[in-house]
């Protein structure tokens, strides 16, 4: 199975924003290697976590092993982590690619937006500008949308969500 292109496609344009919102915030943003802070044990869909199954199984076999005595940790960590660097960071699903950034959502019911950031990056205070936010709306509808139809041609459940954690437990995800 190769990560489908439509996915990638999304990664592109999502990864093109974070460079725009990043050089916005460049002298505020403490996120770098070895930066592990919002590194837990998240969840993905099925199309990501197909996706993440590949990485992993392109990985070097010593890394594959590192990351089979992580899982044995059972902590609340990445398992994916080496040496506090994400190991499959070219792979990262979309929650891991927009963490420490200015994130916001579009409340309609309250006519608000909502804008979630990092404290090691900005503090409570901080007056952010809408062209300096990452608007997640968009690209959240769009992974749902390649999603569902991922899931549909394999007959899996859309709404389910895979913990990293099984991911490279099994080698297996079930997508």
């Amino acid at each position: 199975m190769t990560c489908p292109p439509d996915y990638q496609q999304l990664l592109a344009a999502l990864d093109a924003e974070i460079a725009r919102i990043g050089e916005m915030h460049g002298a505020t943003l403490s996120c770098g290697p070895g930066c592990t802070s919002c590194c837990q044990a998240f969840s993905v869909l099925p199309i990501e976590a197909a996706c993440l199954q590949e990485a992993i199984g392109a990985l070097p076999s010593a890394s594959q092993e590192r990351l089979r005595y992580n899982l044995e940790e059972n902590t609340a960590r990445c398992p994916l982590l080496i040496d506090e660097l994400c190991s499959i960071y070219a792979a990262r699903p979309v929650i891991c690619r927009t963490q420490g950034l200015p994130l916001a959502y579009v409340d309609e019911e309250r006519e608000a937006i909502e804008v979630s950031a990092c404290p090691l990056n900005f503090p409570d205070d901080y007056a952010f500008a809408p062209e300096s936010l990452l608007f997640m709306d968009g690209f959240n509808g769009r992974l749902s949308e390649l999603n569902l139809a991922w899931c549909r041609k394999r007959g899996l459940d859309p709404n389910r969500r895979i913990p990293l954690r099984e991911i490279g437990c099994s080698g297996q995800t079930g997508v």
